[in-house]
């Protein structure tokens, strides 16, 4: 979260108790965790979470490891791949000999008084030599084609396989895995980023590689056969290149390997951020949060400037030996490997990444085939002795020796505090989790010996927060088909989901959906309500029928309508089944056949409802504390309506909510990402315009640039003047062979200051724009309007996948590879200059025919590469969300017994992308194709168009060869530009994306002109005839001409059923969204009007489900402040929030850690944690939406009292379901159709025997 903390922080010193010395360790904290990453770093390692060791490092051979991933066809793809690399990388080696002839040819005439060879002669014998360039071009045309579509076509499929195996990996890890290492990146960013990097380094870049490596061992075959003396001395650079190559490729694993586990961190923050976008803006904590995520992205910028040595060095070590070694093909050969070094050193790191899960044998593996699957199921259970602590605290006993008897076929609930253990033993139940001791028997036999799939199909669990995936209402109840109910017809499997369903309650307002069983749910299930949610989660747990129902406080989040259509759904599931529950509604479990009431991990009473009332001890506390003002009972009110004139009142609410749901999203404001598409000039242009802090570092880049591609016109002079050495004889010779020799190595020094500079300049230029893109990205998104995280294709996973994919692809090209570009277009320029200046008729010739080919099919090739860039990001972005939603609902997940369903969808998506890929992979390779070899033909067009002009008198040798060798490096320059094809596509992309984010403006923030202004007046809130409409559904109102009126300091509660408009006007309040129409006024000022910052600075708001993020239970509470406060003022917010004693009991106090969405903590804690959030600011205006429906009896009593306070010195508005919680409201509005049609206290609404009356009467518990 607020901090990248990756180890657990030390207690405070004698204070974290007692809230002594309350400054300490508040600037401290995060930089000195920070500063143990680093230092871990700088003694060769990283910290793992758990247990402070160090991680492995990416090395080598995860590079080669990778290929083990190859199925049979992939290897055969690859072979073919390898052996067409190999043959055209012996081209330019083979070419040599022909040059030879070629040169012997015109040294010999030109040396010639036209006795030997006449001018006709001549000419056959260069035409005879032209046809083997030619022969040469379509040679290595096709093979090289059949490389790059063979090496394309088998990456995608390798990658695919590996992403696959790193998900069913992940999915297969114990539960306990995720509370501990989830933060270590997010799954979108594992399986895409690292996926992508390793695609592009097994891809065309390897066959790049194994052309480089085949042209230098042919360069020196060739050498050896001709003139080995010579050879063996050339031979002397290959040992320090060799070095080179070595240390440099082991280094940049290394540093790359550091630079993804930051960027994973990060991205793991960035998701936990973007799924819970309410409660950034709500505290107003997009820096806090920013600030984290910048944190880890500095740690990685850190990184990549430690590599800025190692990238010019070996730059300088490759260009000077080559230059200085002559060879050149040989020197063509390692100026071809040394841009690739890079990308096989991050797919090396990126695969180390993955293999790290990969790797890890899972404690509790699903898909284990090991264990008993007995045929029968009793559900007979018996738990003995039970101890456990959460991996993540040991040292924390949850449960102590837990005794419980939970008979075959009955219910049996339990009852108690938060934190007690409930969920725990759900968990344990489940397997989740290994119990440190004692056991659980089923039928009499220890869990642990049956198989864990077999097991969690014979029950079913219903949570608190319902988990539906994206889908259908179809696909989402079918999730909870097993066995041979997965062989069955849709028709026979759709008839199943009818019926349970129909058991559920859930049939009538599915049948109402706009496409019934087949209509969308939404991300999490976002178009649809919490109660309709819920009976689908229960028609999902009883379509198995299974013996054993699992219930964790499945009524607890639901209004009193919901509640009772939930729960009657629930008693019917439970009938002959053995039914656990767990309950802080104790209205819900009078009927159990047997109650436990649960104390500090052990069961400290036991008996029915009406024993454990007699007992006047725990229990009875317990019932007591929650009964509401009138005692009539339910049975003979005549008012209250029964269930089904319940379930049809609130059914036609939610419908009407769901139909506006899942309306077409054609209304939305902001254009999609494709709206902007500038040219790739016009992308760097404006890129590179804004480093103006880096600009020196761009001028120096700009020289070293232009030095490096001038060499290459420069040695096409200095080549043509050594070839006259050939031509003399003596001490002439001698002297002039020397002299050249001097100019090659004054040329190799150049050489090596120039790439020294563009390595290490080009390094640090491109890691300091990726950061300061990377949280620009980040930045924008957090600060835009709610309305843009509504749109489906803006799910949580698919803008992290973007956060990571983007940057990425940017990077791809503003780092060493534009400022390389850069040379290749510096050589092309002067070399065609030169050619043309020294000889106009061959230069233009050549120029104008090979050049704009070469070009253009480059450009097209680019275009297509973006094409597909841009089609492959949008379907990664599904399979990105596919993965990330299954991980997020892992526990869920588990219960499902979805590993293997997810998987297959999972490898169905990546199979769809492979597909896709083919056609556009072979069009692609066309043009780079053409683009190696087109070279060939530009050497035969210009041997033989030279030998005319030399047979005709008007060149001489020097001049040809001044001509013929500029354009040859012109035309190998322009060949290498689109081996950049796909980085430039991506580039492209990358910035595109960014500059579309800037064209959207959030309609609510800070502007200049309401920056100081902020809430004024008396504090009284109006609502004045507002009407409201969701921008993807402005069909249909949400909220209907609503006036509210509320004092300044007054106490005023909303209250009605799912679906009315009770938290949209929440919403509308804290201003995440604007009114459609009529106007809120706070202190006479309308919100509007006002800056966010400062109005919500006023304001506090608890949620129904509470966020906590990454870092510790500081962090948390603290979330939005400027300044942070003091531990004193922390823990006085912890003792209004009753969460003072738990806190101060864990180990490290306000240090402990919250794990990943609060997960060390059950509901009840996490709560109470949000509700010190909001105690600490001390708000003029209280938002409660359901801020108690997690808590136990016990608790919500306290925390009500310290909120009742509370709101005695500030205005409280609250929304709440259970309604002992909001009797002392001064005001009560009653919700219904998005209209007000009941108002007054309590004691007022009671009489009036209406609406409110009824819902009161769903909530009474019996007082007998």
């Amino acid at each position: 979260m607020v901090s990248p903390d990756t180890e657990k922080p030390t207690q405070l010193a004698g204070s974290t108790q007692d809230g002594n010395n309350p400054e300490q360790h508040q600037s401290s904290h995060d930089d000195a965790n920070l500063d143990k990453l680093a230092a871990a770093d700088d003694d060769g390692g990283t910290l793992d979470e758990e247990d402070n060791k160090p991680v492995k490092q990416g090395s080598i051979i995860d590079y080669f490891r990778i290929f083990t991933y190859c199925d049979r066809w992939d290897a055969l793809l690859y072979a073919a791949s390898c052996i067409c690399a190999m043959a055209s990388g012996a081209a330019l080696p083979l070419m040599t000999i022909v040059f030879g002839q070629f040169t012997t040819q015109f040294t010999d005439y030109s040396t010639d008084d036209g006795t030997t060879t006449s001018a006709q002669q001549f000419r056959a014998n260069v035409n005879s030599f032209v046809l083997w360039y030619i022969y040469l071009f379509a040679a290595i045309f096709v093979v090289t084609y059949i490389s790059s579509v063979t090496a394309s076509l088998a990456a995608v499929r390798t990658v695919r396989n590996i992403r696959m195996v790193f998900l069913e990996k992940t999915l297969r890890q114990e539960v306990g895995h995720f509370d501990r290492h989830l933060s270590i990146g997010s799954i979108s960013a594992q399986v895409t980023t690292n996926g992508t990097r390793i695609n592009y380094g097994i891809a065309e870049k390897l066959t790049i590689l194994v052309r480089a490596i085949s042209m230098f061992i042919s360069a020196f075959t060739v050498a050896l056969i001709i003139q080995w003396k010579l050879a063996l001395i050339t031979m002397s650079v290959v040992p320090p290149i060799i070095a080179a190559s070595v240390i440099s490729i082991r280094f940049d694993v290394i540093m790359e390997t550091r630079i993804v586990r930051y960027l994973s961190q990060a991205a793991a923050l960035a998701q936990e951020a973007l799924s819970s976008v309410k409660t950034i803006h709500a505290f107003w904590a997009h820096e806090q949060i920013i600030e984290g995520y910048d944190k880890y992205l500095s740690l990685a910028h850190e990184q990549g400037k430690r590599k800025r040595p190692n990238t010019s060095l070996g730059n300088a070590v490759f260009y000077f030996s080559m230059s200085g070694g002559t060879a050149l093909a040989f020197w063509q050969g390692f100026r071809i490997v040394a841009p690739q070094l890079f990308f096989i050193a991050s797919a090396a790191s990126a695969a180390s990444e993955l293999f790290a899960i990969i790797d890890k044998e899972s404690e509790l593996d699903p898909l284990s085939p090991s264990g008993d699957r007995p045929s029968n199921c009793d559900g007979n259970v018996e738990i003995r002795d039970l101890t456990f602590a959460y991996p993540a605290r040991r040292s924390v006993k949850v449960l102590k020796g837990l005794n419980l008897s939970v008979p075959a076929g009955k219910t049996t609930a339990l009852v108690g505090a938060s934190g007690c253990g409930k969920s725990t033993l759900v968990g344990l139940l489940e397997r989740w989790y290994q119990p440190d001791s004692g056991a659980i028997f089923l039928d009499g036999k220890n869990l642990a010996e049956y198989n864990v799939k077999w097991l969690r199909t014979k029950m079913r669990l219903v949570q608190q927060e319902p988990v539906l995936y994206r889908g259908t209402v179809f696909e989402n109840v079918a999730k909870g088909l097993v066995g041979d109910q997965l062989t069955l017809s849709s028709e026979q499997q759709l008839e199943l989901v009818r019926n349970a369903c129909k058991l559920s309650n859930a049939h009538d307002f599915i049948q109402n959906l706009p496409s019934g069983y087949h209509t969308q749910v939404g991300e999490r299930g976002s178009m649809l309500s919490g109660g309709q949610k819920q009976r689908i989660v229960i028609a999902r747990s009883i379509l198995s029928d299974p013996k054993i129902l699992l219930l964790d406080e499945a009524t607890s989040a639901l209004d009193p309508r919901a509640e009772n259509i939930v729960q009657d759904a629930l008693n019917k599931a439970a009938l002959s089944r053995t039914t656990l529950v767990i309950a802080h509604k104790l209205s819900t479990i009078q009927a159990a056949d047997q109650i436990a009431v649960i104390a500090d991990g052990q069961v400290v009473e036991q008996g029915t409802y009406n024993e454990l009332l007699n007992k006047n001890a725990h229990f009875a506390r317990l019932v007591h504390a929650q009964g509401l003002g009138d005692t009539e009972q339910r049975s003979g009110n005549p008012n209250v309506e029964p269930v089904e004139r319940v379930s049809e009142a609130i059914d036609t609410v939610e419908v009407e909510n769901s139909a506006q749901k899942t309306t077409d999203t054609e209304t939305m404001k902001e254009h999609g990402p494709d709206s902007v598409n500038y040219s790739l000039i016009r992308c760097f242009y404006i890129i590179f315009r804004e480093q103006k802090d880096i600009s020196w570092w761009l001028i120096l880049l700009t020289i070293a640039c232009i030095v490096g591609g001038g060499a290459f016109p420069a040695q096409a002079v200095l080549f043509a003047r050594l070839i006259d050495v050939f031509t003399l004889v003596g001490d002439e010779a001698r002297t002039r062979a020397n002299f050249f020799a001097l100019m090659y190595f004054i040329f190799a020094i150049a050489n090596m200051l120039s790439y020294l500079v563009i390595g290490f300049a080009g390094t640090h230029v491109g890691h300091a724009i990726i950061h300061r893109y990377r949280t620009e990205i980040f930045r924008r998104m957090l600060n835009l309007d709610l309305s843009f995280f509504d749109r489906p294709e803006n799910s949580t996973g698919a803008l992290t996948s973007k956060l990571s994919l983007v940057p990425d692809a940017l990077a791809e090209l503003v780092s060493q590879n534009v400022f390389l570009i850069l040379v290749c277009f510096v050589n092309i320029a002067g070399s065609c200059i030169l050619a043309i200046a020294y000889g106009w008729k061959l230069g233009l010739v050549v120029v104008f025919t090979g050049i704009p080919i070469l070009l253009g099919s480059g450009m097209a090739r680019t275009k297509l590469e973006q094409k597909f860039e841009r089609d492959t990001t949008e379907r990664f972005a599904e399979s990105a969300a596919l993965a990330t939603e299954a991980v997020t609902s892992i526990r869920t997940l588990a219960s499902l017994t979805q590993e293997e369903q997810v998987c297959s969808e999972y490898r169905a998506t990546l199979d769809r992308i492979a597909g896709q890929a083919k056609f556009t992979i072979s069009l692609t390779s066309l043009g780079y194709a053409l683009a190696q070899s087109l070279e060939f033909l530009l050497m035969a067009l210009g041997f033989w168009y030279g030998a005319r002009l030399i047979a005709s008198g008007e060149y001489t040798i020097n001049q040809f060869y001044v001509v013929f060798l500029a354009v040859l490096f012109g035309g190998q320059a322009a060949g290498q530009i689109f081996a950049f094809a796909t980085s430039i596509s991506r580039a492209k992309f990358g910035a595109n994306y960014i500059l579309w984010l800037r064209t959207l403006k959030a309609t609510i923030g800070e502007t200049v002109q309401n920056r100081e202004r902020g809430p004024a007046g008396d504090g009284a809130l109006v609502v004045d005839k507002v009407g409201f409409r969701y921008e993807q559904r402005e069909t249909a109102s949400v909220l209907d001409g609503i006036d509210l009126h509320i004092p300044s300091g007054s106490y005023v509660a909303c209250v009605g059923p799912s679906g009315c408009g009770k938290s949209t006007l929440i919403s509308l309040i804290e201003r995440f969204y604007d009114p459609t129409s009529g106007s809120i006024r706070y202190g006479d000022t309308d919100i509007k009007s006002m800056s966010p910052r400062l109005y919500r600075n006023q304001i506090s708001l608890v949620q129904q489900e509470p966020v906590l993020y990454e870092g510790s239970v500081r962090d948390n509470i603290s979330l939005g402040f400027d300044n942070k406060p003091t531990d004193t003022e922390i823990l006085e917010a912890c003792r209004q929030a009753n969460a003072h004693d738990f806190i101060t009991s864990l180990p490290e106090g306000l240090n402990t850690l919250c794990g990943s969405k609060g997960l060390q903590f059950s509901g009840g804690q996490r709560q109470r944690i949000a509700i010190a959030r909001a105690m600490i600011r001390k708000p003029r205006l209280l938002l409660l939406d359901e801020a108690t429906s997690a808590l136990d009896t016990h608790s919500e009593r306290i925390v009500q009292q310290a909120l009742d306070n509370a709101a005695r010195s500030r205005t409280t508005i609250a929304v709440a379901h259970r309604l002992s919680t909001i009797q002392k409201a001064d005001v009560i509005f009653v919700f219904a159709d998005g209209k007000v049609v009941e108002k007054g206290t309590h004691e007022q609404l009671q009489a009036l025997r209406g609406r409110y009356y009824g819902m009161c009467m769903a909530q009474a518990l019996d007082k007998n």
